[in-house]
């Protein structure tokens, strides 16, 4: 949109729907007939009818004024799966309170359209709702508009905002490969890879996790630190997986890796089987990474398609 636009574009929008043109017409005729007449009955309807669209106008300002919106995700998003989305809408900055507001997001295949009925003013209503992105990426803010029919339903007065979002879609999750159906998982007893299996002799101690067994607790070292420490048993390492994404061919084909590896990625996770991510030359995430699975996904979602320049001979 150019600068001269977006100078003389109109703070609000304005829509009469069926009901507000039925008005607008029976308020035309009454002025007509009282023109015609002389009546002063006609006159004080007239003066009504008027009077009631310049307060519908007034009381739909203050309640349009100051409103926010805040989006957060509220669950993992894959690129054409079912999403949820935390909405927030914001009266903090308003001495009247936001009624019968009507929020409509467009960030996905489908808007989503959210209902606030009553927001007390210096207060925050949250609602979650469900949308399917089309695409993976990152998403730095999402379209939306915020209306209200307040206080006669005889007009919509709304505006048009962008809301700072910050929402990562990760790839469209492929059924996983073939050669990850055999794979053993790395602790029977559910645990996350640490160092290796689950073996007769402990070899240290480290911290305890939700899904250790009590009997692992190793009492004295938590006695002496305050916090629960178990025995790390030696064994047999797990071996780690390589996850290699490779930047050659279509966009089309690249897009399928990219599936691919983040199917990859959940199985393995599910499995609690170690693994690296490579995209092209770049390692993306490492077996001993703590948190490897969301840098995996985060990289997968935000990869872009840079192929290597052919070599031409000299």
């Amino acid at each position: 949109m150019s600068s001269v636009a977006r100078r003389f574009r109109l703070p609000r929008h304005l829509r009469v729907p069926f009901a507000g043109k039925a008005f607008l017409l029976v308020t035309l005729g009454v002025g007509v007939a009282a023109v015609n007449t002389g009546n002063n009955l006609l006159y004080l309807a007239l003066s009504l009818n008027l009077s009631l669209i310049l307060l519908s106008g007034v009381l739909s300002e203050g309640t349009l004024r100051h409103a926010t919106l805040k989006v957060r995700l509220a669950s993992e998003a894959f690129a054409g799966g079912e999403a949820f989305l935390a909405v927030t809408c914001s009266a903090e900055a308003k001495r009247f309170p936001g009624i019968s507001l009507v929020a409509i997001l467009r960030a996905g295949e489908d808007p989503a359209t959210i209902r606030f009925p009553d927001i007390a003013p210096g207060t925050s209503v949250t609602r979650v709702v469900p949308f399917r992105p089309s695409h993976r990426g990152e998403l730095d803010s999402i379209h939306a508009s915020v209306s209200t029919r307040f206080p006669f339903s005889l007009f919509e007065k709304s505006f048009e905002l962008a809301v700072p979002a910050g929402v990562i879609v990760y790839p469209r999750p492929s059924p996983p490969a073939a050669r990850f159906e055999d794979l053993p998982v790395a602790a029977p007893s559910g645990r996350p890879f640490l160092s290796g299996r689950v073996g007769a002799f402990p070899r240290g101690v480290r911290e305890h996790l939700p899904a250790d067994p009590v009997r692992d607790i190793h009492w004295k070292t938590t006695a002496r630190t305050g916090r629960w420490m178990v025995k790390e048993r030696e064994g047999e390492a797990t071996p780690a997986i390589d996850l290699h994404v490779d930047e050659t061919g279509t966009p089309e084909a690249f897009e399928a890796r990219l599936s691919d590896a983040c199917g990859a990625v959940l199985e393995l996770e599910r499995r609690a089987v170690p693994f690296r991510l490579r995209i092209g030359d770049r390692i993306c995430a490492d077996a001993h990474d703590p948190d490897r699975r969301s840098k995996a996904l985060e990289a997968l979602a935000k990869a872009r398609f840079e192929p290597a320049a052919p070599v031409t001979p000299s």
